[in-house]
């Protein structure tokens, strides 16, 4: 006699159980389950399952994400659609009821997901979950929080944390992030299991779940409908080692397909450049300043002008507020021209060095992305790094994220109906940019202009054009390089990605908190409203396109070489976030990275690999230090917080990066070469003066 393993049992039951419940399903009985199931799913509560998951009762939209907020659509690149209700989702405290249409044009989730769940009593160090400080414990086969490739089997680099930000004895979600985004259109599962509470205790599953897990039959459709996908669930688990008996919670999710992240940037980037059919942008000079060089040794000239551009935009100047205008409400359709031949004077100013006016043969072009909120103005601040490097620096605004974009950012952070207005115009904000660099490549373009020359020679370099993204321009640097056929190298300084991690991180947080928290004041209710988003946000932010950078590149676009900076201790974009967005390009980094002690993670930049050698002909990381002791008018940096309530601390690195002369020398020798150089040595890079003597940052006494 073969004796019956558990599972197999189980199954059995749950087969005969089943047919028991087929036959007497016209019958008025209602099934009842066997004495010895441990739940009764009659007493489950069911009567919102069509709207909330009922795995986890309390919180209606947690797990988030999951498949159960999706519906089939073979239609779709993923062959399913986001099917997000408004009950699900929270509205404002004004009673705005959410307003789900756009998101539901998703055909999945972020490939960056920040992933949610609530789980009371939770003690995260007892059950060993991997942390912000030790990620690497998430690969390994009994880890207790695993997020797991549905098809391969792969385990991915996440770690867990509570949120930090409720008051005491408020509800705290229990966040999950991966620290290396996922891969487009893929399924992907959830796994917990032998979770702890803090005295050691087990802490049990839900009912709801508890009637899947032991496959408990019955006769009930919010059950049996989806009895099939946890079996499935449960086969795959167990083909990777993780049992049943062990779970406390699974659910799966799918990641959007790469074109329905990019389907829209790239079709309004393929029409603009069509409409152009070879020629350059039409571009009109407003004014032209040539100081004295008694006035300003730095610059030669200071050019300001329109550039024309498509208009998608459903305005006719594409102001702040404006929306993508589509012909069709299909989920699919694709943004559409405004009336038809529309385009819009895009504003743009340009800075060129001295040296150029007497010879330009080294004169190189980059694109300037601007920090948070900020405008093209930031240009003029380039001036003195335009002579010192031989660079022509042009900007614009950067729609959708710049200073006249300020109004509709509160807005959408006291009410998200508002957001798909800002994720649409950081879209068209991508293709001015592109543009921009298209008028600076093209011979035809700026170099044509009397205000660009000095005779009949150009006072820059046509052919090529680069691009520095700094701060908020970093956070959107990749996705334009993955997008913008010109910009081939790419400069990305105190960069990252993933504003919903961003956010959550940031000394800049604070003023924008006060539009957000009262809208949203159930401390459950914040970080879904910024998972939610986030789906929105990856059409015009890393997060949705560091798949397509340094591999794969999207359809028209070339592979790009990125370098990035990064600061120890900036607080106000997360070092952890520069280190995902290298992490998800396959950037190497320079060894040694830092100095020991100087991160605060058990493995530093787990899963980077370094640069095998220099020149290094491929992208890089490089990770600069300003030292934990007072030093350079500065009172020492403390190392990234490790909770993700920002705590602040010392001196704020974020802008310590673009005062070091090492450091934009790198970038220029990238530009010119497409190599990386060592600027820093054998040792760690460092700024401000310091050497990388060991030491701990000690706060300043306040005392007298």
């Amino acid at each position: 006699m073969i004796e019956a393993k558990p599972n197999t049992v189980r199954g059995l039951a749950f087969a005969l159980a089943s047919t028991f419940v087929a036959a007497c399903s016209d019958s008025n009985n209602t099934f009842q389950p066997a004495p010895e199931f441990s739940v009764d799913p009659n007493s489950v509560d069911v009567s919102q399952a069509d709207v909330c998951d009922i795995l986890q009762p309390g919180k209606c939209a947690f797990p988030f994400p999951s498949n159960f907020y999706t519906v089939e659509d073979a239609s779709s690149g993923t062959g399913r659609r986001v099917n997000l209700n408004p009950t699900a989702i929270p509205g404002t405290s004004e009673g705005v009821a959410f307003d789900p249409t756009e998101y539901n044009r998703n055909d999945g989730f972020s490939p960056g997901p920040l992933i949610l769940l609530e789980v009371a009593g939770i003690d995260l160090a007892q059950t060993g979950a991997a942390s912000f400080t030790a990620m690497g414990s998430s690969l390994e086969a009994d880890a207790p929080i695993q997020l797991i490739h549905a098809a391969t089997g792969e385990r991915q680099l996440i770690w867990a944390e509570l949120d930090s930000r409720p008051a005491e004895g408020e509800p705290q979600a229990l966040m999950i992030r991966v620290a290396k985004n996922l891969e487009d259109g893929e399924r992907y599962i959830v796994a917990l299991q032998n979770l702890v509470a803090e005295d050691g205790s087990p802490i049990p599953s839900s009912d709801a779940f508890t009637v899947f897990k032991e496959g408990i039959p019955s006769d009930i459709p919010a059950f049996e409908d989806r009895r099939a996908g946890f079996e499935d669930i449960f086969t795959t688990l167990e083909a990777n080692g993780i049992q049943r008996e062990t779970l406390y919670l699974v659910w799966d999710f799918t990641v959007a397909s790469t074109g329905n992240i990019t389907g829209r940037m790239l079709h309004i980037r393929d029409q603009a450049f069509a409409a152009l059919g070879g020629e350059a942008p039409v571009a009109t000079v407003l004014s032209v300043e040539s100081p004295d060089e008694s006035e300003n040794a730095d610059l030669g000239r200071r050019i300001t002008g329109t550039l024309s551009v498509p208009n998608f935009l459903d305005s006719a100047d594409g102001r702040p507020g404006s929306r993508f205008g589509y012909d069709s409400a299909d989920p699919d359709a694709l943004p559409a021209r405004f009336a038809g031949s529309g385009s819009v004077e895009v504003d743009f100013t340009c800075v060129i060095p001295r040296q150029a006016l007497s010879d330009s043969s080294d004169t190189i072009a980059v694109v300037i992305g601007h920090g948070l909120y900020g405008s093209r103005e930031s240009v003029d601040d380039f001036a003195p790094v335009a002579e010192e490097q031989n660079i022509m620096f042009c900007g614009m605004d950067s729609w959708g994220m710049s200073d006249s974009d300020l109004g509709v950012a509160f807005a959408s952070l006291s009410n998200i109906n508002n957001f798909p207005q800002q994720a649409d115009r950081i879209q068209q904000g991508f293709l001015n940019i592109t543009l921009l660099s298209e008028a600076m490549r093209h011979p035809d373009g700026f170099a044509a202009l009397d205000a660009f020359r000095v005779g009949d020679r150009s006072l820059f370099q046509t052919g090529a054009v680069h691009y520095e993204g700094v701060s908020q321009g970093g956070v959107l640097g990749a996705a334009l390089s993955a997008i913008n056929p010109n910009f081939e190298r790419s400069a990305l300084n105190v960069a990252g990605m993933r504003f919903s991690l961003l956010a959550r991180r940031s000394n800049a947080w604070g003023a924008f908190a006060f539009a957000f928290d009262p809208a949203y004041p159930d401390p459950l209710d914040k970080p879904l409203v910024w998972s939610v988003i986030q789906m929105l946000y990856d059409r015009g932010e890393n997060n949705g396109y560091v798949n397509h950078v340094t591999r794969d590149p999207l359809p028209g676009s070339t592979t790009s070489r990125v370098l990035i900076h990064l600061a120890i201790g900036d607080k106000t974009v997360s070092e952890t976030a520069g280190e995902i967005l290298a992490r998800s390009m396959d950037v190497p980094r320079h060894l040694p990275s830092v100095v020991d002690g100087r991160h605060v993670a058990v493995e530093p930049y787990l899963n980077i690999e370094g640069i095998p050698a220099y020149p290094w002909a491929g992208s890089g990381l490089m990770l600069w230090d300003s030292g934990p002791f007072p030093i350079a008018d500065h009172d020492g940096t403390p190392l990234q917080a490790t909770v993700n309530n920002f705590e602040p601390a010392g001196y704020n690195t974020h802008g310590m990066t673009f005062g070091q002369r090492a450091a934009r020398d790198q970038k220029a020798a990238f530009w010119r070469s497409g190599e990386v150089i060592n600027v820093c040595g054998e040792t760690a890079c460092f700024g401000d003066g310091y050497d990388g003597t060991p030491g701990e940052y000690t706060a300043p006494s306040s005392q007298p």
